[in-house]
Order: structure tokens, then C-alpha cells, then sequence
């Protein structure tokens, strides 16, 4: 009976490591989405998002440490990492730099493509400003990104059961056919105008 004993302790052991490792990742998955709210909000703002960065990295890095060899499921960790990389390829975007492979963002493949779909929609809203202020040549480049990402997104043909996509695809079709209205409609109503 003592072996009963000492493998029940070390199963409760194993347990409230998991669930130490559960709270600390529930918890560092709210600091990711709110710092990345933040960032997309100062990016939208043309501000310095460099703090957000930073911040957003570290906190990735413990939440990946969390995750690692847990006993439950990663649900709110893995739209967290959506989140940082719906962020970090925004912005990369918007300042013309080489886009991020999830292996430089040092996460797995399925955050990084829903990220990358989540993105249309924050590149729509630059889209959308640009043709207020009748910067056709920025909403128009804006656009041919995100077409580029748009086709990217719909060549993955995954089930639902590996990657929840088709939902995100749908979103993006939609996000596509308004943003390319919105254009046809500034241009024809600039052509009105001279």
C-alpha cells in the first residue's frame, strides 16, 4: 500500500504543476492581448510601438515556457499568440518591412495564420483612413498587401478539427470585397470631383 501512496502523491504533484502552469498561462494570455491591443492601437496612431514589442516578446517567450508539456488544452494561449502575431506582422506591414515567419516570432504555424488573416482587417482600417484623407496611392499599396496575404490565407485548405481557418477565410473574402468597393467608390467619386 505505500507504493499507493507515494504514486497518488505523485500524480497530485504532477496535477498542481499543471494547473500552476494553467493559471500562469490564462494569465499571461490576457497580458499578451491587452499589450497587443495596445500596440495596434499606437501603430494606428503612428506612434512608437517599440515598448509594445519588447513587452509582447517577453511575455511570449514565459507563456511558450507555460505551455511547454502541459496537461490541458492551449485555448486561450493559442489566440494570445494570434494576437502577438496579427501585431508584430501588422506592423510589419505597415513599415514595409520583411514579414515575420512564425519561427521568427517563435511560435507555431496555426497562430501565425490566423494572425496573419486577423491582419486584414487592422490593414482595411489603413485603407479606410487613407481614402478619408484622399491618399489614394497609400490605400491602393495598402490593398495589394493585403490581397497578397489574402491569397496566402485562402490556399489553406485545413479541417477545422487541425486549424480553425475556414471561419477567419470567410471573414477575409468579406474584408476583401468591402475594402475593394470602398476604392472603386473613392476613385469614381475623385473622377467626379476634377
Amino acid at each position: 500500500m505505500n507504493k499507493l501512496a507515494e504514486t497518488a502523491e505523485e500524480a497530485v504533484a504532477i496535477f498542481r504543476n499543471a494547473e500552476s502552469k494553467r493559471e500562469n498561462t490564462i494569465r499571461c494570455s490576457r497580458s499578451i492581448i491587452r499589450e497587443t491591443k495596445r500596440m495596434i492601437h499606437s501603430i494606428h496612431n503612428s506612434e512608437d510601438c517599440s515598448v509594445n514589442k519588447e513587452n509582447l516578446r517577453k511575455l511570449v517567450a514565459d507563456l511558450v515556457g507555460y505551455m511547454d508539456g502541459g496537461l490541458f488544452e492551449n485555448g486561450p494561449a493559442d489566440d494570445a499568440l494570434a494576437e502577438y502575431a496579427e501585431a508584430i506582422i501588422f506592423e510589419s506591414v505597415i513599415n514595409g518591412d520583411d514579414m515575420p515567419s512564425f519561427k521568427e516570432l517563435g511560435i507555431g504555424p496555426g497562430p501565425w495564420i490566423l494572425g496573419l488573416a486577423d491582419c486584414l482587417g487592422e490593414m482595411r482600417r489603413i485603407v479606410l483612413t487613407s481614402l478619408v484623407s484622399e491618399d489614394m496611392q497609400r490605400a491602393t499599396s495598402v490593398f495589394s498587401e493585403m490581397e497578397e496575404i489574402f491569397y496566402v490565407i485562402m490556399m489553406f485548405d485545413i479541417p477545422d478539427q487541425i486549424l480553425p481557418i475556414r471561419r477567419k477565410q470567410d471573414i477575409a473574402r468579406g474584408v476583401m470585397e468591402r475594402t475593394r468597393t470602398d476604392i472603386t467608390n473613392a476613385i469614381i467619386m475623385l473622377k467626379v470631383k476634377s
